[in-house]
Formats: structure tokens, sequence, C-alpha cells
């Protein structure tokens, strides 16, 4: 969708318009079949709080009881989605539909996310990702290099998300 495809400012933001997103939910008795669906697609154990793992898939810890496996094609997290299928105490939910992906990238990126976010939610170096509050919506954002990440949240949210976008960017010296 070109039209979401824009300059905030001196950052460059496009719209990821394939990007699987499963949620891996278990109650703590479960972390095994966790660990089984993350191995499936190739990824050697759960995230720590902050972390992501992997390179297409990744796999990112939300919470205690939730890691989000992100991925560019669907094949890509198929397998870790049929290894959840028969636990009992946990369960893999396809978000993809729900969930509205943006890139970032740019030399100002940090300056343009710390107009937006609480300093201590942004994460900082590459590999890293974490949960934060933007203009009163969650949004998750993942750290792939110093200069580009990616920002996910509620499909509903994409234009509000955008508006804010270009108006913090506006800000910013080019």
């Amino acid at each position: 969708m070109a039209a979401t495809d824009f300059n905030a400012g001196p950052v460059s933001v496009r719209e990821i318009e394939t990007l699987v997103v499963i949620a891996l939910r278990h109650l703590p008795e479960a972390d095994a079949a966790l660990v089984i669906a993350l191995q499936a697609v190739g990824i050697s154990a759960a995230p720590d709080p902050g972390q992501v793992l992997g390179h297409n898939p990744w796999a990112i810890w939300r919470s205690p009881s939730e890691v989000i496996l992100l991925a560019t094609h669907r094949e890509h997290a198929d397998s870790a989605v049929a290894a959840m299928i028969d636990t009992r105490v946990a369960c893999a939910v396809d978000q993809s539909n729900g969930v509205f992906a943006l890139e970032l990238q740019g030399p100002q990126l940090d300056d343009l996310l710390l107009r937006l976010v609480d300093s201590r939610s942004l994460p900082r170096s590459p590999g890293t990702a974490s949960r934060a509050r933007l203009a009163d919506i969650t949004i998750t954002l993942v750290r792939h290099e110093s200069d580009r990440l990616w920002m996910l949240a509620e499909r509903p949210q994409a234009h509000y998300l955008m508006n804010w976008l270009n108006h913090v960017g506006a800000t910013l010296e080019t």
C-alpha cells in the first residue's frame, strides 16, 4: 500500500505488508511446549525479556506467558503453530490480520521515537524489543539495526499512528 510509505521528517516509514504474527501463549507448566514450538522453526530457546531471537522468524518476549513469533512468510511460522496444536495448556493465535506493521529507518530514528515514547521503553540495541505507549496506544518496537526498527500496532490504529509519525516527524530537522 504505497499510501503508507512516507517520510516522517528525516525518517522513512513504510508499511510491512506481509508479516505473519503468531502469539504463542502458554501456562507456566507448558514452558517445554513453547521451546519445542520455537525449535520447530529453528529458534533454540525462549527469549528473555526484551530479547529478540532468530532471523525470520523472530521470537520476541512479550510477557511471562507469551512470545510473539514474527515471520515474513507463512511457512516460516507454520511449524511452530503445528507444534502447539496438541498442547492443552498452550496455544498459537494468528494475529496477522489484526496487526499493522511499519518499518522506520533513518539516522534520526531515535530522535523521532523519543518524542513519541518514554525513553525507558525504547529498545536501543539490535536484537532487542519492547512494548511502549505511543499517544495512548500500545505498540511493540523491534530493533533490527541501530537506524532501523519495526513498529507494530493494532490495525485499527493505523491512521492515528501515521498521523502522529507525520506530526512529530515535521518537527525534526532534516
